[in-house]
């Protein structure tokens, strides 16, 4: 029930304050999501790919809360309120679904931020490319700019730059031009 939409790299899904509300699930390429600072700088905050969803806490506040930007060519399949409460109320192994979806989620929050206070960058950074490795336009990596990761771990640029430099000298990654690869 949901319609299929493609953006391209950079394209915007929506903006923070939007009011068009709906529930959206990546279908292929990946999503990043942040706000813009008083300066203009872009502060990403997430980044999640195929299969993953948004907008379900958006239905609640009826706004956007964050801007949503394409990583690379990808295709959103966008479930409108209307739709969204009909399936909640009426098809129970879609409720289960977005609840287990959610708990997952919360999981891994939980996590991050276990992460944030126990592990150091550079373990923190391989982590992070373990798990969005192949769930982008990369099959066997993650497409992005090493601001990016920084803005995603909280860290400045030299830490992320020491950390790749940790994390190719055992192998684990190569570095290239708007990517990190898992060779192996």
């Amino acid at each position: 029930r949901a319609q299929r939409m493609t953006f391209r790299d950079g394209q915007a899904l929506h903006a923070r304050g939007d009011d068009v509300v709906r529930l959206c699930m990546v279908q292929e390429g990946a999503v990043r999501f942040g706000r813009f600072r008083q300066e203009g700088m872009f502060n990403m905050l997430a980044m999640i790919g195929p299969g993953a969803h948004f907008g379900d806490i958006a239905q609640q506040r009826s706004t956007r809360t964050n801007n949503a930007y394409a990583i690379g060519d990808t295709v959103v399949g966008f479930v409108e309120a209307s739709v969204f409460e009909d399936l909640l109320k009426n098809v129970p192994s879609f409720t289960e679904g977005l609840r287990q979806a959610n708990t997952a989620r919360l999981s891994a929050l939980l996590e991050l931020y276990d992460d944030a206070r126990s592990l150091g960058v550079t373990v923190r950074l391989g982590k992070l490319v373990y798990i969005h490795a192949g769930r982008g336009e990369l099959a066997d990596g993650v497409a992005c700019l090493q601001r990016d990761l920084a803005e995603l771990l909280g860290v400045s640029l030299v830490s992320i730059g020491t950390a790749l430099k940790e994390l190719e000298k055992e192998g684990l990654v190569e570095t290239g031009y708007r990517c990190v690869r898992v060779p192996d």
